[in-house]
């Protein structure tokens, strides 16, 4: 028995009568009774006594009655409650961005969509990556900024940056004096980056395993600024995506990609076959024409 047959089978309670209950629900007869019938055969008991066009309750009947009333009305709540929920997220959207990139061009993004939709609030979390992921996949957040590729199959990705990882460091700097960089060349050597639940963090463990070698990270930071100006006075080198160094560097540290090349890739992610708002389709469109306008 579904919700819709309960309240059918209340619907005839109340009326005790199949053509006034057929009228009163906006259904036709037939259909009433042969709902009726099919849940009498599925609990294998009447729920009503006919006598002539008057319809009774049986004990069987009054207790699903009972029951089901209570059911409804709690059914009936959490229907308004979930309608209170989706009003009031109308008016928001929920945007997850890593603290490495909030500050590029996001704040431009975030004042065109709101030239657009002035009574929309734009509500930003500032998480890593991957963790950034998890909360689009919990319906958290309604759309994130990540890194290229995504780890689960529940999400949808547009790519908006392709770029690479870099070493930062001064000039005067041991390894400065070289055009690349070899993981087996950065071993032997302090260097700074991101904290371990981010993605560079994680892919940077990785590649180090792969070859056996064990990095010297000496302080992480979800900071681009405070990593770059530690870098500076410590002398050491500086592990971030290429974008983060170029906007931040005021240092006139030198950049140095690594060999081979470590791709780093920023994506839109959001759920997938999950139902998605108009405003949140402009916010999406809004960040890609920002990170890549049209020729």
């Amino acid at each position: 028995m579904d919700i819709r047959e309960l309240r059918y089978i209340i619907g005839i309670a109340n009326a005790r009568n199949m053509t006034k209950a057929a009228a009163n629900l906006f259904v036709t007869q037939p259909a009433l009774s042969k709902m009726l019938k099919k849940v009498e055969d599925q609990l294998e008991t009447p729920l009503f006594y006919r006598d002539g066009s008057v319809m009774t309750l049986t004990a069987a009947g009054t207790l699903v009655i009972d029951h089901g009333q209570k059911i409804l009305q709690e059914f009936d709540e959490l229907e308004r409650r979930l309608q209170d929920l989706k009003a009031m997220k109308s008016d928001r959207v929920l945007l997850g961005v890593p603290p490495v990139i909030s500050a590029l061009d996001f704040p431009e993004i975030i004042m065109k969509y709101r030239r657009h939709f002035p009574d929309t609030a734009v509500e930003v979390h500032e998480f890593g990556a991957r963790k950034l992921e998890g909360m689009v996949l919990d319906g958290v957040l309604d759309v994130a900024i990540s890194m290229h590729p995504v780890m689960s199959n529940g999400l949808s990705e547009i790519v908006i940056i392709q770029d690479q990882v870099v070493c930062a460091m001064n000039p005067d700097h041991p390894l400065a004096a070289q055009q690349s960089i070899k993981l087996e060349d950065l071993a032997p050597y302090p260097f700074n980056t991101f904290p371990v639940d981010f993605a560079v963090y994680e892919e940077l463990i990785i590649k180090f395993q792969a070859k056996n070698l064990t990095p010297q990270i000496d302080v992480t930071s979800p900071t681009c600024d405070f990593l770059l100006k530690l870098s500076h006075l410590s002398n050491e080198v500086c592990v971030l995506p290429s974008p983060c160094v170029r906007y931040y560097d005021k240092d006139n540290l030198v950049l140095r990609p690594f060999d081979p090349s470590f791709h780093w890739g920023l994506c839109i992610v959001y759920r997938k076959n999950s139902f998605m708002s108009e405003k949140v389709r402009a916010l999406i469109s809004s960040i890609e024409q920002t990170v890549n306008p049209p020729l």
